[in-house]
């Protein structure tokens, strides 16, 4: 009973999972590189903690059994602080989102050519991630 409750309670989340990263097919809007709708979401989320946005690129999809992977790399100005929330409003948007790698590019080299101290708190950095799109199955489950 409590499990059913529980699970009652997260029908609409799961809905929205399904909602947001389910495709009909590898032709389907939602498995199109470079969406749309997802870099808007992206944008927004960098607007609202303060972040700039240098670069994003989009790259070629790769394509899996089950779902696709359309990654991007993304350049962006940030303090820790800043990165650390984006990172974690990212993880909690509906859209499947896979962190695969980051950069901090924080060398020797930008301490000693950098005079203002408040200048060294924003960081460069450099983010690999991708979106999964889940793809729905040809295969009929019998009853």
């Amino acid at each position: 009973l409590i499990s059913a409750q529980i699970l009652a309670s997260r029908v609409g989340q799961v809905y929205t999972l399904f909602e947001q990263n389910l495709a009909l097919s590898k032709q389907d809007s939602l498995a199109d590189d470079a969406s749309l709708p997802f870099l808007k979401s992206l944008m927004e989320m960098m607007n609202g903690h303060g972040i700039a946005l240098l670069n994003i690129k989009p790259k070629p999809i790769v394509e899996k059994k089950n779902y696709i992977a359309a990654p991007y790399e993304v350049v962006m100005k940030c303090t820790y602080d800043e990165l650390g929330k984006f990172m974690s409003e990212l993880e909690k948007s509906p859209r499947l989102v896979t962190i695969d790698e980051f950069h901090v590019k924080n060398g020797i080299e930008r301490i000693k050519s950098t005079s203002n101290e408040m200048d060294l708190r924003k960081q460069i950095v450099e983010i690999h991630l991708s979106t999964l799109t889940m793809v729905k199955s040809k295969t009929k489950v019998s009853t």
